[in-house]
């Protein structure tokens, strides 16, 4: 964001006017349009060859867990695993919280900006917070981290935000809200993109993290590459300049090429956005985004602005996507996955051991029951196997 000093109500003025900022830049600014249009071909590989500081993680990979605050794992009244509510993750006691992953065998620090239930654990004024101490539990982590000379990983969700979802129901991809995702997907074209780069620059300026990751970065669906562009209001500007005809009515008129090549050029324009944000708020901040990947070489991403330029490559620990990533990373780039994949439930204890030895990064996650933000007993098993993992690596 090129204003420093947004204001709530500057910002409701600008996004109520145009959406995703149409005007001035165009659709695509001409570095993405440069590098979108280029064909599915495919990309060069960027393996190492040498010794362990050849590899992408230099033969020192980033050990992340989290106890996801995202979520909440509840027995009673009913099984499930919700949505964290406001107050769930609000009175966690920042030092405690700090020492359990230290002592877990993190070598950074991790905690949501903004939950993708849509509220912030730090004193935003472009949303909500989480109550009492909630709104400190940022400002304390990154305070503890610091301290310890610990990089810290921030989080930010792209594709959905529950209370701007059900308070904007008309920034919704249409058909993105069902039974099993019933916050539905906010569009990239929508106001939702201005709102969402004005937190990011708000929050970095007020916390230069390391890391951000970005979560969910889709379109429509977690399957995006299948998913088929709808028609909308916002799509109406947008369809005509990339595909060059109006907005068809009715959505088995838009092509499996035109629905491709639209979503390709709309991820792009936020994937810039995003990364316009950040740079301008805090210039070394990297970023990294999860979307997820189900397969290699899905249409959607190959040779993608964000699949090339983001710092680093993400994906759950996979016998297909991993070595993608590896083979297709830029020289620039790390790969980060999981040491528990969700493949075959449980992985081997030893799984790990070939994605360290291909130079990954790693990351974990598990949920907890309100008040305790410890994993679920019902985790054990896989959040011991990560812990011996951590403990072993360098």
């Amino acid at each position: 964001m090129k204003n420093a000093d947004l204001t709530r109500r500057e910002f409701v003025r600008k996004a109520s006017l145009t959406p995703l900022s149409l005007a001035g830049c165009g659709l695509l600014c001409d570095n993405a349009k440069a590098k979108l249009f280029t064909g599915l071909g495919a990309q060069p590989s960027a393996r190492a060859t040498g010794g362990p500081k050849d590899l992408p993680s230099g033969g020192k990979p980033i050990k992340l867990f989290c106890c996801d605050l995202n979520w909440v794992r509840l027995d009673k009244p009913i099984f499930g695993t919700p949505a964290a509510a406001p107050q769930d993750w609000a009175f966690i006691n920042p030092k405690e919280y700090f020492d359990w992953h230290i002592n877990f065998g993190v070598n950074v620090m991790f905690c949501q900006a903004y939950t993708f239930g849509g509220y912030a654990f730090y004193p935003t004024k472009l949303g909500a917070q989480a109550p009492g101490p909630g709104r400190d539990l940022f400002p304390a982590l990154f305070k503890l981290a610091r301290k310890a000379h610990l990089p810290f990983h921030a989080y930010f969700c792209v594709g959905a935000d529950l209370i701007m979802s059900n308070m904007r129901n008309a920034w919704l991809v249409p058909t993105s809200r069902t039974a099993s995702n019933y916050w539905g997907y906010l569009a990239p074209e929508s106001p939702w993109t201005d709102l969402l780069c004005a937190r990011v620059s708000e929050f970095l300026r007020l916390y230069p993290v390391e890391w951000v990751v970005f979560d969910w970065f889709v379109y429509g669906s977690l399957h995006p590459n299948d998913f088929a562009v709808q028609p909308a209001w916002f799509v109406k500007a947008p369809f005509k300049e990339i595909i060059g005809r109006d907005m068809p009515e009715d959505a088995a008129q838009i092509t499996p090429a035109e629905s491709l090549q639209y979503k390709r050029a709309v991820l792009a324009k936020q994937f810039y956005r995003i990364k316009e944000a950040v740079h301008d708020a805090s210039p070394d901040t990297k970023i990294y985004f999860n979307v997820p990947y189900r397969r290699p070489a899905e249409a959607l991403w190959v040779d993608h602005p964000m699949l090339n330029e983001s710092d680093m490559l993400l994906a759950e620990s996979s016998d297909q996507v991993v070595p993608w990533l590896l083979k297709i990373r830029k020289p620039h780039q790390r790969v980060m996955t999981t040491v528990v994949g969700r493949q075959d439930g449980v992985s081997d204890p030893n799984t790990w051991k070939k994605w360290f030895e291909a130079g990954c990064d790693f990351f974990g996650y598990a949920w907890g029951t309100p008040p305790d933000f410890r994993p679920h007993p019902a985790y054990r098993a896989a959040v011991d196997i990560v812990r011996q993992a951590y403990h072993q690596m360098p």
